[in-house]
């Protein structure tokens, strides 16, 4: 019964310390004393009769008592040594007393027995002697036992009070890095062992044995299984309690600053956490661990393989794969820049099963931990072997061996403890391991094989990913349906910074190509290319191989005057795909132009079309590599409506100089009447196959006004084509371009005409309503975002932004605008409208005659509980004056880019949100202000973050550092001194 109730107490302590944040703790500790209970019953059966307990709730609580533990409170290291180990150290200590005084009297009743007998048989008969010494011998024996049995028990004791002594000795040697979270579950094992050790040698043993015996229970003991769970090593790092139980303090290191203002910034830092800092529980300190980035928006996708929970391998060893996976492997693809993923974290509806086999074909890597001999480990392997020939890592612990079919295979090996969990020795080097092989894997060239089955099978394709997909995986295409129809609409009100943020947060592998891909095009046919470039550009991270996204590139690249690039790019992609019309076409576009800048520019229309057909090589260069784009497809009207129009500028040109014999242009007039033929009905052929086809229509148009010999054909050409321009301005405007570039060399100024008055006529309708709509259409000379700290809460313990540092914060940023010249037509967005400098910001705008945009995290009345009520009702007034103004446009972040993804920070997401739809201005016209204190925290978002990302891309910021300011110069007393003065 003694066993029972110490091991019941141990569980609790267990319950109370290493288990204190978990889950499951209650369910635990229930199943541990029902297994108890069940073992006592067994032992005594029906001569065990429990009266039920009726005294005090814990036990031996006395309050007046620092030592009396209150029995109901989770235990951190301060608590846990006052009230388990230091008790028990006392309670034995007092124990211990008890032998030592009761072995002090049997020595003395052992010497008076030993005299008495001896004077018995000097003074009696032969008999008394006898009976005397017969005595004597049974007193003696009797003495030497009970006294042996005492020194077993003061030895006991001893040996427990030294043991429990070192342990608490060892805990308070330790300096203040050196007591981590881990430090304490080893603090509590080692005295929970300690503790047991005087008990678990007999009963526990026997119930243990049964126990294994019947299967009901794996090796090793009930603590083993307490730090087997997957919380056992965050207590300290990220467990929550409530502040009755822990008092939570943060010391930074010393920052290096000027002499004169070290001792403010200090005291601003002093409350701050930082990636070095030391998080203080009580007394006790305890490192921090680094901040754990998360993986950049859009990262490459990681597929992990390996079984779940806790698995034994076929030579009897343990393995937590839980802890292994949560630990080591996601840690470690993280910090590869991966986005890593196991299918149990699934949280969408849907066929998991089939969602989990998307993951497997189409993850960008797959990582397959191959430790023991699971059957669905292998078979995924042996899919993903099958299917893809790259992009797979094999690790694996504890084996000797492999399999036969893969024992060839490179195989990365990891460290694991006792428990199955990953080893701590080895742990940091594990990850650095796995990160670095991850990232030379997907580093590797393109052609780079991984799978065996590819290796040994020459002539085996691997599939394109497109041909992978399958509807039932409703989970995984879901996001893709959902991101679609919010691109089309962000599209059609031209908000490009949500396309941005919307495309930045697809996870899944070949959504995101595809994702990517949409995006490219919307943001060229909303006339950004250096933004189309960058999507273009991420995606061929992603798939250096797409042809698309090359063809893009050198597309993009020219339009943004970087012809030699775009050369070169298409050069390379026709020399692995000489096929591709497209590209063939894009690279005659570059001709065309390179032809048209040596003339464009002169004003004198004679001189203008003598250099036009002095640099015409490049005209003709440019019309052949048309006409080998028309000859490979005839389908593709692109390259032959193109070839057309250089050809016919060609024979003006050679007309008009009168240029005979040359072969050049003699091909090019043999060729002429077939390719009208030809155009033409291509042309007519899409157009009736697909009457909503812009260009196929546009292209028809432009034909009539080469060929045509009434202007009312071109017109109806032209008009036909509106209908299915869908008010599309860029498209409307590429047409307008070709037909001035005809105008400006004179070529059939009639039909030429004719077609710019019906272009530029629908242009100025769709550019007269977006200017109605969008309140002039004009965009702003400058772009202000802000960031900044909110004012500081009632009772804050470190102030930040105190009220009475209004007046200044005011000053500060109307001078920052000032600086910039920020005048009427500029435009600022914030990233919320909190109380404090947001607010601040946003006024000194509104004085200025600026519009505004204010992008909201969540709606209104949520936002005002969270962010303005605290700071009293004027904060409240000030931000509905500014809801109310009519120059201020708020959006609010779930109506446009939809909820906030599992995992991801509103806030932070908030903020890219609003820094994107800023630089879609272009970041030469963008200035970001930050009201900020210059303290990194682990907070996602804030004008941290933002100024780090506008710093990366070359962006202007200005940062008000908040502890320069005068209010916090004497304490504050400089502040206080010019109110007082302004108010006399």
């Amino acid at each position: 019964m003694r066993a029972a109730a110490e091991e019941i107490r141990k569980e609790i302590y267990f319950y109370r310390t290493i288990l204190q944040w978990h889950d499951d703790r209650d369910r635990w500790l229930s199943h541990r004393l029902t297994d108890i209970q069940r073992q006592v019953s067994k032992t005594f059966g029906s001569d065990l009769s429990l009266q039920p307990y009726k005294g005090n709730l814990p036990p031996y609580y006395d309050p007046q008592d620092p030592y009396s533990d209150p029995g109901f409170i989770r235990l951190m290291p301060n608590d846990y040594l006052r009230y388990r180990l230091e008790h028990q150290i006392n309670h034995y200590a007092n124990r211990l007393a008890r032998p030592q005084q009761a072995r002090t009297r049997l020595y003395v009743g052992l010497f008076i027995a030993s005299i008495l007998g001896m004077l018995l048989a000097a003074v009696g008969g032969v008999f008394i002697a006898g009976a005397a010494v017969a005595i004597f011998i049974s007193i003696a024996l009797m003495n030497w036992l009970e006294p042996k049995e005492i020194d077993a028990n003061i030895n006991s004791y001893n040996q427990l009070i030294l043991g429990l002594q070192t342990i608490r000795d060892h805990w308070q040697s330790l300096s203040a890095g050196e007591k981590t979270g881990e430090a304490f579950f080893k603090l509590v094992v080692a005295a929970e062992r300690t503790i047991w050790s005087r008990y678990n040698k007999h009963a526990s043993e026997l119930w243990r044995a049964v126990e294994e015996l019947e299967g009901r229970i794996s090796s090793g003991d009930a603590l083993v299984e307490a730090m087997m769970l997957p919380a056992a090593g965050n207590v300290l790092d990220g467990g929550q309690s409530g502040p009755e139980e822990i008092e939570a303090e943060i010391i930074l290191p010393e920052i290096e600053t000027d002499d004169d203002e070290k001792e403010k910034e200090e005291s601003i830092a002093e409350n701050v956490e930082e990636e070095t800092a030391l998080t203080v529980v009580k007394d006790i300190e305890i490192v921090k661990p680094p901040r754990k980035l998360k993986p950049k928006k859009g990262a490459p996708h990681a597929f992990v393989v390996m079984p779940f929970g806790r698995k034994q391998g076929a030579e009897g060893r343990w393995y937590d794969f839980n802890a292994i996976y949560y630990d080591l492997i996601k840690p470690a693809l993280e910090t590869a820049g991966f986005e890593s993923f196991r299918a149990d974290e699934e949280s969408v509806s849907g066929d998991i099963l089939t969602d989990m086999f998307q993951e497997l074909l189409l993850a960008d890597l797959v990582i397959a931990d191959l430790s023991i001999d699971n059957a669905n480990v292998f078979y995924e392997l042996g899919v993903r072997h099958a299917m893809r020939k790259r992009g797979l890592v094999h690790i694996q612990s504890g084996r000797a061996y492999m399999p036969f079919d893969i024992f060839n295979v490179r195989t990365i090996p990891y460290q694991t403890d006792k428990n199955g969990r990953p080893d701590p020795e080895h742990l940091e080097k594990d990850k650095q391991t796995i990160t670095k092989i991850a990232r030379e894997t997907w580093a590797s060239d393109i052609d780079r094989i991984h799978s065996p089955i590819f290796n040994l099978l020459d002539g085996l394709l691997e599939p394109e990913r497109k041909t992978l997909r399958t509807p039932l995986a409703t989970g995984f295409w879901r996001e893709y349906n959902e991101w679609r129809e919010r691109v089309t609409v962000a599209r059609r009100q031209k908000r490009i910074g949500d396309i941005l943020v919307l495309t930045e947060e697809i996870q899944n592998p070949l959504i995101k190509e595809e994702a990517i891909g949409e995006a490219g095009r919307a943001l060229r046919g909303m006339g950004r290319p250096e933004l189309a470039l960058q999507q273009y550009r991420h995606g061929l991270e992603l798939n250096p191989k797409n042809t698309s996204f090359r063809r893009e590139e050198a597309y993009h690249l020219n339009s943004l005057n970087r012809t030699d690039e775009a050369i070169v790019k298409l050069e390379r992609l026709l020399a692995d795909t000489p096929d591709d019309t497209e590209a063939i076409s894009f690279l005659g576009r570059i001709y065309k132009q390179m032809w048209m800048e040596t003339w464009v520019d002169i004003d004198d229309k004679k001189k203008r079309a003598q250099e036009a057909y002095e640099a015409s090589h490049w005209l003709i260069k440019s019309v052949n590599t048309y006409m080998e784009g028309y000859r490979i497809n005839q389908n593709d009207y692109y390259p032959g409506i193109n070839a057309l129009t250089g050809s016919v500028l060609m024979d003006y040109l050679a007309k008009k100089y009168k240029l005979e014999d040359d072969p050049d242009v003699e091909a090019i007039r043999e060729n002429l009447p077939k390719i009208k033929g030809a155009i033409h009905f291509a042309l007519e052929s899409t157009t009736q196959r697909s009457s909503s086809d812009y260009w196929a229509l546009a292209s028809l148009a432009e034909l009539e006004v080469s060929i045509s010999e009434d202007p009312v054909r071109v017109t109806r050409a032209y008009k036909r084509a509106l209908t299915a321009a869908r008010k599309n301005i860029f498209n409307l405007k590429s047409s307008l371009a070709q037909l001035e570039l005809l105008q400006s060399l004179g070529f059939r100024p009639e039909f030429v005409q004719t077609g710019i008055d019906v272009l530029q006529g629908e242009i100025s309708r769709i550019s007269y309503e977006e200017e109605s709509e969008d309140s002039g259409g004009q965009e702003p000379p400058q772009v202000f975002i802000f960031s900044g700290h909110m004012v500081d809460k009632p009772g804050q313990k470190e102030p930040v932004f105190p009220a009475a540092m209004e007046k200044e914060v005011c000053d500060k940023i109307d001078q920052t605008l000032e600086k910039h010249n920020a005048k009427r037509n500029d435009l600022a967005i914030t990233p919320g409208a909190a109380a404090g400098s947001d607010i601040i910001f946003l006024e000194a705008c509104l004085d200025r005659g600026m519009k505004v945009e204010i992008h909201l995290p969540f709606e209104e009345a949520s936002y005002i509980k969270q962010a303005i009520s605290y700071a009293g009702g004027k904060w409240i007034e000030r931000f509905y004056a500014l809801r109310n103004n009519p120059d201020v446009t708020k959006r609010l972040q779930s109506d446009h880019i939809g909820p906030v993804k599992p995992g991801d920070n509103i806030y932070e997401r908030n903020e890219r949100w609003a820094l994107y739809s800023a630089l879609i201005y272009g970041v030469d016209r963008m200035r970001l202000i930050v009201l900020w204190d210059g303290v990194v925290d682990d907070i996602p978002g804030g004008p941290d973050n933002m100024l780090e990302e506008v710093r990366q891309i070359g962006g202007m910021s200005e940062h008000l550092n908040t502890t320069k300011f005068d209010y916090w110069q004497a304490g504050g007393k400089v502040s206080k001194a010019l109110d007082l003065l302004a108010d006399l």
